[in-house]
Protein backbone atom coordinates (compact mmCIF):
# COMPACT_ATOMS: atom_id res chain seq x y z
CA UNK A 1 0.00 0.00 0.00
CA UNK A 2 1.27 3.49 -0.80
CA UNK A 3 2.53 5.29 2.30
CA UNK A 4 0.41 8.32 1.37
CA UNK A 5 -2.72 6.18 1.53
CA UNK A 6 -1.61 4.57 4.78
CA UNK A 7 -0.63 7.88 6.46
CA UNK A 8 -3.41 10.20 5.25
CA UNK A 9 -5.60 11.64 7.98
CA UNK A 10 -8.25 14.36 8.12
CA UNK A 11 -6.43 17.36 9.58
CA UNK A 12 -8.39 19.93 11.58
CA UNK A 13 -5.53 21.90 13.11
CA UNK A 14 -3.06 23.81 10.93
CA UNK A 15 0.05 25.86 11.58
CA UNK A 16 -0.18 29.58 10.80
CA UNK A 17 2.63 29.22 8.23
CA UNK A 18 1.76 29.92 4.62
CA UNK A 19 2.29 27.69 1.60
CA UNK A 20 3.38 28.96 -1.79
CA UNK A 21 0.70 29.38 -4.42
CA UNK A 22 2.88 27.28 -6.76
CA UNK A 23 2.56 24.36 -4.33
CA UNK A 24 -1.22 24.72 -4.32
CA UNK A 25 -1.28 24.87 -8.12
CA UNK A 26 0.80 21.66 -8.25
CA UNK A 27 -1.76 19.98 -5.99
CA UNK A 28 -4.57 21.13 -8.32
CA UNK A 29 -2.60 19.78 -11.31
CA UNK A 30 -2.53 16.38 -9.60
CA UNK A 31 -6.30 16.63 -9.22
CA UNK A 32 -6.89 17.17 -12.92
CA UNK A 33 -5.00 13.97 -13.73
CA UNK A 34 -7.91 11.98 -12.25
CA UNK A 35 -9.99 9.78 -14.54
CA UNK A 36 -13.41 10.94 -15.67
CA UNK A 37 -16.15 9.37 -17.80
CA UNK A 38 -15.65 10.24 -21.46
CA UNK A 39 -12.71 12.40 -20.29
CA UNK A 40 -15.19 15.22 -19.59
CA UNK A 41 -13.09 16.54 -16.66
CA UNK A 42 -16.04 18.05 -14.76
CA UNK A 43 -14.08 19.65 -11.91
CA UNK A 44 -13.69 23.39 -11.56
CA UNK A 45 -11.80 25.06 -8.71
CA UNK A 46 -11.92 28.36 -6.86
CA UNK A 47 -9.10 29.28 -4.48
CA UNK A 48 -10.85 31.54 -1.98
CA UNK A 49 -9.22 34.55 -0.37
CA UNK A 50 -9.09 35.36 3.34
CA UNK A 51 -12.18 37.58 3.27
CA UNK A 52 -14.33 34.91 1.64
CA UNK A 53 -13.01 32.20 3.98
CA UNK A 54 -14.02 34.36 6.93
CA UNK A 55 -17.50 34.99 5.51
CA UNK A 56 -18.04 31.28 4.89
CA UNK A 57 -16.86 30.43 8.40
CA UNK A 58 -19.02 33.12 9.97
CA UNK A 59 -22.11 31.96 8.07
CA UNK A 60 -21.58 28.39 9.27
CA UNK A 61 -21.35 29.61 12.87
CA UNK A 62 -24.42 31.82 12.40
CA UNK A 63 -26.51 28.93 11.06
CA UNK A 64 -25.15 25.97 13.01
CA UNK A 65 -23.38 27.42 16.05
CA UNK A 66 -19.67 27.19 16.78
CA UNK A 67 -18.20 24.13 15.07
CA UNK A 68 -14.82 22.68 14.16
CA UNK A 69 -15.43 22.88 10.41
CA UNK A 70 -16.06 26.64 10.57
CA UNK A 71 -12.90 27.02 12.65
CA UNK A 72 -10.84 25.05 10.11
CA UNK A 73 -12.16 27.16 7.23
CA UNK A 74 -11.22 30.36 9.03
CA UNK A 75 -7.72 29.25 10.05
CA UNK A 76 -6.46 27.08 7.18
CA UNK A 77 -4.09 28.84 4.74
CA UNK A 78 -5.92 27.60 1.63
CA UNK A 79 -9.51 26.64 0.96
CA UNK A 80 -10.34 25.26 -2.47
CA UNK A 81 -13.97 25.14 -3.57
CA UNK A 82 -14.65 22.25 -5.93
CA UNK A 83 -17.43 22.52 -8.47
CA UNK A 84 -19.18 20.26 -10.96
CA UNK A 85 -19.42 21.91 -14.38
CA UNK A 86 -22.49 20.00 -15.59
CA UNK A 87 -25.10 17.42 -14.68
CA UNK A 88 -23.50 14.28 -16.11
CA UNK A 89 -24.28 11.15 -14.07
CA UNK A 90 -20.70 10.06 -13.32
CA UNK A 91 -19.27 13.49 -12.51
CA UNK A 92 -19.38 13.09 -8.75
CA UNK A 93 -17.30 9.93 -9.01
CA UNK A 94 -14.72 11.75 -11.13
CA UNK A 95 -14.66 14.71 -8.71
CA UNK A 96 -14.12 12.30 -5.82
CA UNK A 97 -11.15 10.81 -7.68
CA UNK A 98 -9.87 14.32 -8.39
CA UNK A 99 -10.08 15.23 -4.71
CA UNK A 100 -8.35 12.01 -3.66
CA UNK A 101 -5.50 12.79 -6.08
CA UNK A 102 -5.13 16.23 -4.50
CA UNK A 103 -5.26 14.81 -0.98
CA UNK A 104 -2.60 12.20 -1.73
CA UNK A 105 -0.38 14.75 -3.49
CA UNK A 106 -0.62 17.04 -0.46
CA UNK A 107 0.20 14.10 1.85
CA UNK A 108 3.21 13.19 -0.31
CA UNK A 109 4.77 16.61 0.37
CA UNK A 110 3.88 16.65 4.06
CA UNK A 111 0.78 18.86 3.94
CA UNK A 112 -2.53 18.16 5.61
CA UNK A 113 -6.00 18.32 4.14
CA UNK A 114 -9.61 18.18 5.19
CA UNK A 115 -12.36 17.13 2.79
CA UNK A 116 -15.28 19.46 3.65
CA UNK A 117 -18.63 18.21 2.41
CA UNK A 118 -20.40 20.29 5.08
CA UNK A 119 -19.97 23.38 2.87
CA UNK A 120 -22.79 22.02 0.69
CA UNK A 121 -25.23 23.16 3.42
CA UNK A 122 -24.50 26.79 2.53
CA UNK A 123 -24.09 26.36 -1.23
CA UNK A 124 -26.42 29.26 -2.12
CA UNK A 125 -24.56 31.63 0.20
CA UNK A 126 -21.17 30.58 -1.21
CA UNK A 127 -22.53 31.07 -4.73
CA UNK A 128 -23.33 34.70 -3.88
CA UNK A 129 -19.79 35.22 -2.57
CA UNK A 130 -17.85 33.79 -5.50
CA UNK A 131 -20.39 34.22 -8.31
CA UNK A 132 -19.81 30.75 -9.77
CA UNK A 133 -22.80 29.17 -11.46
CA UNK A 134 -21.81 25.52 -11.11
CA UNK A 135 -22.83 22.96 -8.51
CA UNK A 136 -20.67 23.22 -5.39
CA UNK A 137 -19.66 19.65 -4.58
CA UNK A 138 -17.19 20.09 -1.75
CA UNK A 139 -14.23 22.05 -0.44
CA UNK A 140 -10.68 21.08 0.41
CA UNK A 141 -8.68 22.70 3.20
CA UNK A 142 -4.90 22.56 2.66
CA UNK A 143 -2.22 23.58 5.13
CA UNK A 144 0.75 22.55 7.23
CA UNK A 145 -0.29 19.95 9.79
CA UNK A 146 -0.34 21.01 13.43
CA UNK A 147 -1.56 17.63 14.67
CA UNK A 148 -0.93 13.96 14.03
CA UNK A 149 -4.23 12.14 14.58
CA UNK A 150 -4.28 8.41 15.09
CA UNK A 151 -5.77 6.25 12.39
CA UNK A 152 -9.52 5.89 12.73
CA UNK A 153 -10.96 2.39 12.69
CA UNK A 154 -11.63 0.79 9.32
CA UNK A 155 -13.67 -2.25 8.49
CA UNK A 156 -11.68 -5.38 7.68
CA UNK A 157 -11.64 -6.56 4.10
CA UNK A 158 -13.71 -9.59 5.13
CA UNK A 159 -16.43 -7.22 6.34
CA UNK A 160 -16.78 -5.41 3.03
CA UNK A 161 -15.98 -8.13 0.47
CA UNK A 162 -19.07 -9.86 -0.82
CA UNK A 163 -18.33 -13.23 -2.37
CA UNK A 164 -20.94 -14.98 -4.47
CA UNK A 165 -20.47 -18.74 -4.76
Amino acid sequence: MLKEIQNRRSIRNYKKENISKETILDILKSGIKAPSAKNNQPWRFVIVNEAIKNKISNKMVELYGPNKTAEVIKTVPYLILIYNKDDEYFNHLAIGACMENMILEAESIGLGTLWIGYIKKIEDYVKELVNVDYELVSALAIGIKNENPIERPRLNLEEVLIIED
